[in-house]
């Protein structure tokens, strides 16, 4: 009995043992399905993207040149102004009342240089130069007495306080006759004004012309007007603030021309040229709008922004040209992503990097020779984010299997290329 169970269980074992091999000889014949890439000559760049804004080519900024309330704002976002239009009016009351003021002091003045250049009558001069010959007679009168009474104080003639008037009245003759000598003077300018004097009112004149003139300067720039033909905006103002001189209000932008600018991290500006084509990506309704770019302008300095991690770059200002069909509106403001290429290699053999393994302290791929998988070592090179040139190992027309931990890939494994 014990006999016959022990046969049975041979028997079994066999069968099982014969099922798997079975099995196993069959998944063998049958193959392992692995997905594969014929490995064709292509072209391979190295590519990073960075969001850009777009930005109008023309913008003009508006600003206030003077300080004071805005009476008056004659616009709003969005609304289209002509070249002169005016946008704002600040309130000028105050430099009004002091044009005035020197309105009226120049007025003044001009009738001061009037008065003190009227032509004096015949009669005045003629009366003036009769006291100036008085003045002389009595000056010679004077001095003859005095001279007559140092005579007589050397004499001893004479008291001390009796030459002392005597020479007092001398003096005060000369001083006359230089008083009147001076009248006289100032009648004969009145007939013709000298140079120093016209040049003394005409001084007095221009530098009050030039304040006036400088205060309708100031009351004109106090209507703000459109330097351009346009649209307002990013309006920063409302009516009744108050400005300050250098206070930016608006912009306005033209239609038609925009531009795309991207601040990119300052290591990868090395890499940019002006010129450079790059690619722009604008999602639209759920899909990816792409067409081309040029770089325009790359800033000569960097600046510091901060990331979306917070944390504290140095980052260079990118200007890129769109090149867009007429049909294609861009909206200023919009954001979308810049794509750069800064290297490219055409004509190479590359495959993904998912698809290399460590082997023998270098790299391998595996390959499907006459149906089966081969491990074959490879030398690689260039490289971007997702593929690296093959430098050594593969040929045109190799096949490459794609996932080099695929379960039961083995060398000699018959492959089922999908």
């Amino acid at each position: 009995m014990r006999t016959v169970k022990k046969k049975i269980k041979m028997i079994i074992a066999s069968i099982v043992f014969i099922t798997i091999a079975g099995l196993v000889f069959y998944q063998n014949s049958r193959g392992l399905e692995a997905k594969v890439m014929e490995v064709q000559p292509a072209t391979l760049t190295r590519t990073f993207k960075e969001e850009g804004k777009v930005i109008p080519a023309a913008e003009y900024s508006v600003y206030s040149l003077q300080a004071g309330e805005i009476v008056d704002l004659a616009v709003e976002e969005g609304q289209q102004v002509k070249a002169g239009d005016i946008l704002a009016v600040l309130n000028s009351k105050e430099l009004e009342f002091q044009l005035k003021q020197l309105q009226a002091q120049l007025k003044s003045l001009r009738g001061e240089e009037a008065r003190a250049f009227q032509k004096p009558l015949e009669s005045e001069i003629k009366s003036q130069e009769l006291l100036v010959e008085q003045a002389q007679h009595d000056l010679k009168a004077f001095e003859e007495d005095f001279n007559r009474m140092e005579k007589l104080y050397s004499e001893g003639a004479v008291t001390l306080k009796e030459y002392e008037d005597a020479r007092n009245m001398l003096e005060k003759a000369k001083l006359n006759l230089q008083r009147q000598q001076e009248a006289l003077k100032l009648l004969y300018e009145s007939r013709n004004p000298t140079g120093e004097s016209l040049q003394y009112y005409a001084g007095r004149a221009e530098a009050l012309q030039s304040q006036i003139d400088l205060l309708k300067y100031r009351i004109e720039r106090c209507r703000i007007t459109s330097p351009v033909d346009g649209i307002v905006a990013d309006l920063t103002v409302r009516q009744g603030d108050v400005v300050n001189p250098g206070s930016r209000l608006m912009k306005i932008f033209q239609r038609g021309e925009y531009l795309v600018e991207v601040f990119v991290p300052a290591d990868s500006a090395l890499d940019i040229a002006e010129g450079m084509k790059v690619k722009l990506i604008h999602e639209r309704k759920g899909e990816n709008l792409i067409f081309d770019g040029a770089v325009e302008k790359i800033a000569p300095t960097a600046v510091e922004k901060i990331s979306a991690l917070g944390l504290e770059e140095q980052r260079v200002k990118v200007t890129v040209k769109p090149l867009v069909a007429e049909n294609l509106q861009l909206i200023p403001g919009t954001v979308l992503d810049v794509e750069f290429t800064t290297d490219k290699r055409e004509g190479v053999l590359a495959v993904p990097k998912t698809a290399l393994f460590p082997y023998e302290n270098g790299d391998a791929v595996w390959v499907v020779e006459s149906g089966r998988a081969k491990v074959r070592p490879v030398k690689t090179g260039f490289e971007n984010d997702s593929h690296v040139v093959i430098e050594t190992g593969l040929k045109k027309g190799d096949l490459v299997i794609l996932n080099p931990q695929l379960p039961g890939l083995k060398e000699g494994r018959v492959i089922r290329a999908k």
